[in-house]
């Protein structure tokens, strides 16, 4: 029983992670590995540039990919 949660806890990650993964992938209009405030707006409208501000930890100015992820989660 304990082994059939965890295989299936595993598939949900995967699942979640490539899902995740499309979705920065369409959101980085320019496939640059990176998304700006503008081509999160576009992808995503709940990042508002506040919101924009407070995912990007490095403070770069844009979102990788786990940035993104972070922002749009929840």
């Amino acid at each position: 029983m304990k082994k059939s949660i965890a295989i299936a806890l595993g598939a949900l990650f995967v699942a979640g992670t490539a899902f995740a993964a499309e979705e920065f992938a369409t959101a980085d209009a320019n496939a640059d590995g990176q998304v700006t405030v503008e081509e999160a707006a576009a992808a995503a409208p709940e990042i508002t540039p506040e919101k924009f501000a407070a995912a990007d930890a490095n403070g770069d100015g844009t979102l990788s990919a786990e940035e993104y992820a972070a922002a749009t989660a929840g």
